[in-house]
């Protein structure tokens, strides 16, 4: 089992310090430099990609370009053979781990700019440690278990004091 992340990736333009991701931006990003990082590593063929059902996650050329490096059953995702139940953080990995624990690290102190906060956010993720990482897929696996086991319902009451904890 591989286990290792890609990213973190920032969405930005000149102008607004808001930014709306669309389809085409996201098409770019998974184009330019989620699947090349995948195809360096030789794991495309490998890989199950899952994301949520955000518009632009299910834009025309998204799902073109994903359908053409994963193939439709290695996708989970809105609009495919297998879809992502909405509001799901049981069992999204990103979800009930690391957003959390990159939030906990990275604003343990005061953030001065907006550069510092991209240089914490891309220092913590590649501290994260492969250990960590494993861990992370195991406590998933007890997630499905745990889901199975009751019926389809959510399962975070049972997991609120077993969470996996990152070794970085």
């Amino acid at each position: 089992m591989a286990a290792f992340i890609v990213g973190p990736f920032f969405f930005e333009e000149m102008g607004p310090v808001t930014y709306t991701v669309k389809g085409t931006c996201y098409e770019s990003l998974l184009r330019n430099q989620l699947i090349p990082a995948l195809q360096q590593r030789g794991c495309v063929d490998s890989t199950i990609f899952m994301q949520d059902g955000a518009p632009p996650h299910i834009a025309t050329p998204v799902k073109q370009l994903l359908n053409l490096h994963f193939g439709n059953d290695r996708i989970i995702s809105r609009h495919f053979l297998t879809v992502w139940p909405p509001r799901s953080p049981d069992l999204n990995p990103c979800d009930f781990w690391l957003w959390g624990y990159v939030k906990d690290v990275v604003y343990g102190l005061p953030i001065p700019n907006l550069a510092e906060l991209k240089n914490r956010i891309t220092q913590h993720f590649h501290n994260i440690t492969t250990e960590t990482l494993r861990s992370v897929v195991e406590h998933a696996v007890l997630r499905l278990q745990l889901i199975g086991e009751n019926g389809d319902q959510h399962i975070e009451h049972f997991l609120i004091k077993s969470k996996p904890t990152s070794s970085s």
